[in-house]
């Protein structure tokens, strides 16, 4: 059995519940034991909240990593901007004393020692390597005969002094893969969605990066598009909406890597709670279920 602490974030569990389901759903097809962390916080935000104040963002996250070291677990997240402040977080403090000690000294308020004894992990990385591709693959009970482009994430391209920045998409990609869908190229994979312009310019936001990313999937002929961020996904189904503003309409459904995952298994879409989401996911998994 694979045991990891399961942090879910903010968005997931309040936004996107069905990418909690899915999970579930698939952690436990796969073997893998995925512990709640009850009494977590915010990562908190990787961008924002770090420019106001990168001393109580480290704390905040370093009181996150020390809960998950009390279960002596390591910590796996389903979001991509969690697993970036989790893991530059449990970077800096186990290779700065300075900011160790200051962060140390805050927590202490709060009953918490973070200790730098446990290592952060996305939930791609612990499916392609604590699970692997075969054991996946053996797994499909309803290959998946769609054409799909890839939108993984900013986020996801971070981690490790000197990884190569493709490791984790490239997994994403190869997990994709293995439900049977067919993966488009399409060319803009590593441009921006513009969820993070859209606090300071919505119409440039909506038309210069996420317009550009639509039609470019659709003109190679993805019928979704594959995404793990939550907050990418809010960015891709609420902004096809805004963009009608614009005279601009698409209509692309946007799924996670773990809906995709749960419906290859064979998981019914009724027990996903896919109308939740604002593109019409739920129409194409039921599409897929009837082929």
């Amino acid at each position: 059995m694979v045991k990891y602490v399961s942090f879910l974030g903010c968005m997931i569990p309040l936004r996107l519940p069905s990418i909690e389901i899915a999970a579930k759903k698939v952690f436990e097809k796969t073997g893998i034991e995925a512990v709640d962390l009850e009494g977590y916080t915010c990562c908190p935000e990787p961008v924002i909240s770090r420019l106001i104040d990168q001393k109580a963002w480290l704390a905040a996250a370093a009181r996150n990593l020390a809960m998950a070291e009390e279960k002596g677990l390591d910590l796996m997240t389903l979001c991509n901007g969690c697993y970036e402040t989790l893991i530059e977080a449990n970077e800096t403090l186990k290779h700065d004393p300075k900011m160790l000690k200051e962060t140390n000294q805050l927590l202490r308020e709060f009953g918490k020692q973070y200790k730098g004894t446990i290592d952060v992990k996305h939930a791609v990385e612990v499916l392609a390597e604590d699970i692997g591709f075969a054991k996946l693959k053996g797994l499909v009970k309803k290959p998946q005969k769609i054409k799909v482009a890839m939108h993984y994430g900013c986020h996801l391209y971070r981690g490790h002094e000197g990884e190569d920045m493709m490791r984790k998409p490239n997994m994403m990609k190869q997990i994709a893969q293995v439900t049977g869908a067919t993966v488009v190229d399409y060319g803009l994979e590593k441009l921006c969605c513009g969820y993070p312009g859209m606090q300071a310019d919505e119409e440039f936001s909506l038309k210069e990066r996420l317009a550009l990313k639509l039609k470019r999937m659709e003109d190679m002929g993805a019928e979704a598009v594959v995404l793990t961020c939550p907050a990418c996904t809010v960015q891709f189904e609420t902004g096809q909406v805004m963009l009608r503003r614009y005279g601009i309409r698409h209509n692309l459904p946007c799924i996670n890597i773990m809906e995709l995952l749960a419906l290859s298994f064979g998981v019914p879409s009724k027990e996903l709670s896919l109308d939740f989401h604002r593109s019409p996911v739920l129409q194409l998994a039921q599409k897929m279920e009837a082929i």
